[in-house]
This record gives structure tokens, sequence and C-alpha cells, in this order.
């Protein structure tokens, strides 16, 4: 069965988006040019991250570009933590926009925040 291994977020200012994942769970994105300036859904400069233990995954961060490329919202996104009450302290400190403080879930504590173009952003600690 197909696995994902890419995931996408238009935003409408790079560095702030950039600075809200690192500030808010610690994500470093790292910027990138290398891709065709005239593709209207990837091309041009960027920021990305992978994670590469266990199971790939690429996370990229692309400018907002009418019309292909409108900003990315209501995407609900999720990042495993190994304590959430410490995240969510993190998360706080960074002027995240609380949706819920930590909860138990069926699937683990987790907590929920806006990122600044509104997409739905968790973290959770397994059971």
């Amino acid at each position: 069965m197909p696995r994902m291994i890419f995931i996408a977020l238009n935003v409408s200012d790079l560095e702030r988006a950039m600075a809200f994942y690192r500030d808010a769970f610690g994500i470093e994105f790292h910027a990138s040019t290398n891709l065709p300036a005239d593709d209207p859904w990837i091309g041009g400069g960027h920021s990305s991250t992978s994670w590469t233990s266990g199971a790939y995954l690429h996370l990229a961060l692309f400018p907002a570009r009418l019309p292909e490329r409108p900003v990315t919202h209501d995407l609900q996104i999720g990042f495993d933590s190994d304590d959430v009450a410490r995240d969510h302290v993190r998360a706080l400190a960074s002027g995240a926009v609380v949706v819920h403080p930590p909860r138990q879930e069926p699937w683990g504590m987790t907590a929920r925040y806006r990122d600044p173009d509104g997409n739905l952003v968790s973290i959770t600690g397994a059971r």
C-alpha cells in the first residue's frame, strides 16, 4: 500500500511560518531554492525539513502564489511528543493560539493549536 512521504503547506508569510514552527514545536526548516522557479506548484524558494529515521516524511513550506498556490488553511497536522506538558508550555511561550490544552484522547495525551494561517497543529504523546 502506498504511504505518505510529502506534505506541503502554502503559507502567507514564509519567515513567520518558519518562526512559528521553530518556536512553538522545535521544528527547524531549512531554506531551499533547488526547484524550478517556473513550476506553479512547487517552484521557487521554500523551506523544508525531513524525518529520515523510521518512515521518511518531508514537510515543506511554500510561499503562497496565486492562482495555483493559495494559502493552505484548515489542514490538520500532528507531531509526536515525549512530554506533552513541557511542549505545551513551549507552544504557549511562543504565542501559539491554543485550540485546547493537553487532554487525554483515545490515542494519547493531545493538545492543539492554530498556526498563523489557521491550520490545526497537534502534539500527541503516546499512551
